[in-house]
């Protein structure tokens, strides 16, 4: 999350509890809520303006949209299932048998040997010329030696499969790809067993035809890597490897330092198997045009190891990980897409903003990423709330280490199985969670750590249980976060090596009615779990009139037992806001009656030394949802 929206950004900016109020109240967003009742409420938010509703006579001079603020797991992965049919997607069938083989007949293939700034062959179908190899035909074409300045060129027919077998290869370019492939249906590039090959460009790219060729390997048509072998790619002004259709890795090693993307796909990028170690300024793995929402990722295997200056995976539409082990140890954002689906793999990610983000909002991670990005606004739906924005986590186990938010979205979170480890921002800027719509939980483990000042749990959405806790005092890294039943029984553990003050925890082990004890340090919470979510205060946002059971701002009138903010009347000298009666002599948030002398918000009557809201009881709970949810595959 890096942009700090609507009422947060008036407390940000010290504005006045009166300012913030009009803000709230020119708000057309409405909801229906219940505390009482055990029946499910879902209730569609209007962002419908004056320029929306009907005129006079009666029709609408614009169409009305809605935000479904409500959504359970099934209905997400439906959401995401019909946006893989939109994009003709099929996970059963992202590979050839021959993009799946890597490899060739070598009785048929023909033989072309580079050294120095030439080459020899004995084909037709391949012209030799100052340095430039040219492919004409379809074929199967084995390389060997060393080109030390010069590229080789696919320019066969439309119809035309080429495959290119590296066999012991080194090629230097100076200004152009190393290997082009202009123009063909599709272009193979197999790495012979045992082999060793590097293709490196040393300068800029100077074009020599209407194509941006700003690769070491570019190609205008689908292009599959494969076999066996290994592969270094080095290029200090451009790219490493580009198609501007599919591109499609099965097997290999491949060490690849770039400037821009490391692996490129305008329409795909599409991960079987192989190792690689990635490096650039930009992103590792990329899928799409940056000016339209489309192009997307899908691992399903290899070993992928990532360290990149921004995204490690980014793409435009769906990001799919169904299997492989990634880590990804440098990055801004780790796994970013419009919709990402994990049913599987080991994913772990160091990133200095989020861990995982979804969103198709205006603004980006960094500063150049249309497209991306978005934070918390007004009421109970984000300012940025993306109505087609999804993380749906299955399977697999996630460990992500964030200093923005550890998981993102500008719309939904569901988690229906797998382990998912968030370490989170240590401080109050960002949260563990965060979503800009709703978040449930059916199955699977979570335990996510961070700051509670934009703290956020699961909703009633779910049907198995989970806790948000928020603790006194700030925890150092190395302690042991223990949650055990009422007989003393160990629930789970989990040692956090971040600073830390909240914590949100779920696993299937958890029962609603039982009660529970989570300790960390000399702090410790006991709770019992009336229902499916327990909840003891937190910085989150609120839809607008309602009563939010985490501690999120409310709309004047609302009630707010955890502290948040209310109508004025309070008097404040410097101009910020103030609990109505409190003293603040710094000007920062107070409850009535309360002393602060650090200007942190308190509890009536209450100390707060650390800063950190203070309670009688300190809980609140959310609804039952009785309905219960199997966990979703593809």
């Amino acid at each position: 999350m890096r942009h700090i929206a609507g009422i947060r950004k008036c407390l940000a900016i010290g504005l006045t509890a009166a300012m913030c109020m009009a803000m709230l109240a020119g708000c057309s967003t409405s909801q229906s809520t219940s505390s009482t009742s055990d029946t499910e409420v879902t209730s569609d938010v209007s962002t419908e303006t004056d320029a929306d509703k009907e005129s006079p006579n009666g029709s609408a001079d614009a169409e009305n949209t809605s935000v479904k603020t409500e959504m359970t797991v099934e209905e997400m992965q439906a959401a995401i299932d019909e946006a893989m049919s939109d994009a003709a997607i099929d996970i059963t069938d992202m590979f050839t048998k021959r993009d799946l083989a890597g490899t060739y007949d070598e009785s048929e293939a023909v033989k072309i040997t580079l050294s120095g700034k030439t080459a020899a062959c004995n084909s037709s179908n391949v012209q030799i010329e100052d340095g430039v190899v040219t492919i004409k035909a379809a074929g199967v074409y084995v390389l060997s030696g060393t080109l030390t300045d010069g590229t080789i060129v696919v320019d066969a027919g439309d119809d035309d499969k080429v495959q290119l077998v590296l066999d012991g290869v080194s090629i230097m370019a100076a200004d152009y790809a190393a290997i082009y492939a202009k123009n063909a249906d599709k272009v193979f590039v197999t790495l012979a067993e045992g082999a060793g090959n590097s293709l490196t460009v040393s300068g800029d790219y100077v074009q020599t035809d209407d194509n941006n060729v700003d690769a070491v390997i570019f190609a205008k048509c689908d292009l599959t890597l494969d076999g066996t072998g290994s592969l270094t790619v080095k290029d200090n002004m451009g790219h490493g490897i580009v198609s501007k259709d599919d591109l499609v890795v099965t097997g290999g090693t491949y060490t690849i330092y770039s400037q821009d993307h490391c692996l490129n796909g305008k329409d795909s990028v599409r991960i079987a198997d192989g190792t690689f170690n990635l490096s650039c300024d930009e992103d590792g793995i990329h899928a799409g045009n940056d000016d339209q929402q489309d192009g997307y990722v899908y691992i399903e295997g290899g070993d992928i190891n990532i360290s990149v200056g921004d995204d490690a995976i980014h793409a435009e539409g769906l990001l799919i990980i169904t299997g492989g082990d990634i880590d990804v140890s440098k990055s801004c954002e780790g796994v970013e897409g419009d919709k990402i689906l994990v049913t599987g793999g080991d994913i772990d990610v160091i990133s200095s903003d989020d861990g995982f983000n979804a969103a198709g909002g205006s603004s980006g991670s960094g500063d150049n990423h249309d497209g991306f990005g978005g934070g918390p606004g007004m009421g109970g739906v984000d300012m940025d709330a993306d109505n087609d924005a999804y993380i749906l986590i299955t399977g697999g186990t996630i460990n992500i280490n964030a200093n923005g938010d550890g998981i993102d979205s500008n719309g939904y979170i569901g988690i229906t199985g797998g382990s998912v480890y968030v370490l989170g921002p240590s401080d109050n800027g960002n949260g563990a969670m965060d979503y800009g719509i709703c978040a449930a939980i059916t199955g699977g483990e979570i335990v996510a750590v961070g700051g509670s000042g934009m703290a956020q749990g699961f909703g009633d959405e779910s049907t198995q249980c989970s806790a948000l806790v928020n603790f006194d005092e700030w925890v150092d890294a190395g302690e042991t976060i223990t949650l055990t039943d009422s007989d003393g029984k160990e629930v789970l553990s989990y040692k956090v090596d971040k600073k830390f003050n909240s914590v949100v925890i779920s696993t299937s082990d958890m029962k609603q009615g039982d009660n529970y004890t989570l300790t960390v340090g000399d702090q410790n919470s006991t709770f019992t779990l009336d229902d499916i979510t327990y909840s003891e205060g937190s910085g989150g946002m609120q839809r607008p009139g309602g009563n939010l059971d985490n501690g999120g701002i409310q709309r004047p009138g609302g009630n707010s037992d955890d502290g948040n903010m209310q109508r004025p009347g309070g008097n404040s000298d410097d101009g910020n806001m103030q609990r109505p009666g409190g003293n603040s002599d710094d000007g920062n948030m107070q409850r009535p009656g309360g002393n602060s002398d650090d200007g942190n918000m308190q509890r009536p009557d209450g100390d707060s030394d650390n800063g950190q809201n203070d309670s009688a009881n300190g809980s609140s709970q959310n609804k039952d949802n009785s309905s219960s949810s199997d966990s979703m595959s593809i």
